[in-house]
């Protein structure tokens, strides 16, 4: 199996059971494929930090000031306006 194909699976595997001949192939190409390997640890970390970016979301905003800078800094960019 690919790499594309076996991180797909790892994924997969969050989301629901993958039967047993199907954790035996990722077993063994994870065993031999450093890539893959890291992968799930990898993995879980990049979803937490999205996780975490998603709940902060709501609660960052700009100031009057910045608001104000990036207007000028956007009308700076665009000289024709």
């Amino acid at each position: 199996m690919t790499c594309e194909k076996i991180t797909y699976l790892i994924e997969k595997g969050y989301l629901t059971r993958l039967n047993i001949s199907v954790k035996l192939q990722v077993k063994l190409h994870t065993y031999y494929c450093t890539c893959c390997t890291n992968y799930p640890k990898d993995s879980i970390f990049i979803n937490k930090m999205l996780a975490q970016l998603d709940e902060n979301e709501g609660t960052l905003s700009f100031t009057a000031q910045e608001k104000e800078e990036l207007k000028k800094n956007l009308i700076d960019l665009n000289p024709t306006n």
